[in-house]
């Protein structure tokens, strides 16, 4: 039997493909395609090409190391989504959205950069443990804040990504910051110094945390 000639070229591009398509799988799956047309339907062209934009940082991040993929993302959001208070956005004292409805809407307050960050991120494979969204008290502006806090290490002072301030900085560094207590998918802790925390219990307690899962879930936004 004679097996068909191929040559090298062919071969490589073949391989090329197979690549290709796997990382455009791992794309379509963080940020799904259809919510870029779901957004021009929804809230017009530009909210269209914010979700594309977040699509593109996506890949952009993809593969790099994880302090540039912080910056990547936190600097993303923080450029692309301008900030607006709950009440007067969404017309709710206290509403947390989804990455796509702050993106394809143009509007967020803390609770929805945390989100988007702390999404995209684990997306990119950034272990859970690592990441905690951390309600704090802002001292400079005597209010409940919430900031994202990675962990490069289980003992390591955490380093805050804020859509206050542009630059990602170690706990220690922010002393405008009170910390107050924190979670992520696995668990909450009531916080007690820069870092550290005691555990206490199940996120899924927390009703805004399993309603935003849920639209998450069925906008194909597994969180």
């Amino acid at each position: 039997m004679r097996w068909p000639f191929v040559s090298s070229r062919s071969l490589l591009l073949f391989v090329w493909l197979l690549l290709s398509a796997g990382l455009i799988a791992d794309w379509q799956r963080w940020v799904p395609s259809a919510l870029i047309e779901k957004a021009k339907q929804e809230y017009g062209n530009a909210a269209a090409s914010r979700i594309e934009g977040w699509q593109q940082m996506m890949r952009q991040a993809s593969g790099k190391e994880e302090t540039e993929q912080l910056r990547l993302i936190n600097d993303f959001f923080n450029q692309n989504i301008r900030f607006v208070n709950d009440d007067q956005h969404w017309g709710e004292v206290d509403y947390w959205a989804t990455p796509y409805e702050a993106l394809g809407s143009n509007g967020a307050d803390c609770e929805d950069y945390v989100i988007a960050k702390y999404y995209s991120l684990r997306q990119l494979g950034v272990d859970t443990q690592k990441l905690r969204i951390t309600y704090v008290k802002a001292l400079r502006y005597n209010q409940a804040h919430m900031v994202l806090s990675y962990f490069p290490t289980p003992d390591a002072v955490p380093f805050v990504l804020d859509n206050l301030i542009a630059s990602i900085r170690p706990a220690s560094q922010r002393r405008d910051l009170s910390p107050v207590y924190s979670f992520n998918a696995e668990g909450m802790w009531l916080e007690r110094l820069k870092g550290e925390g005691i555990r206490m219990g199940n996120p899924n307690k927390l009703d805004l945390w399993t309603n935003l899962r849920i639209r998450m879930n069925e906008l194909g936004l597994d969180l």
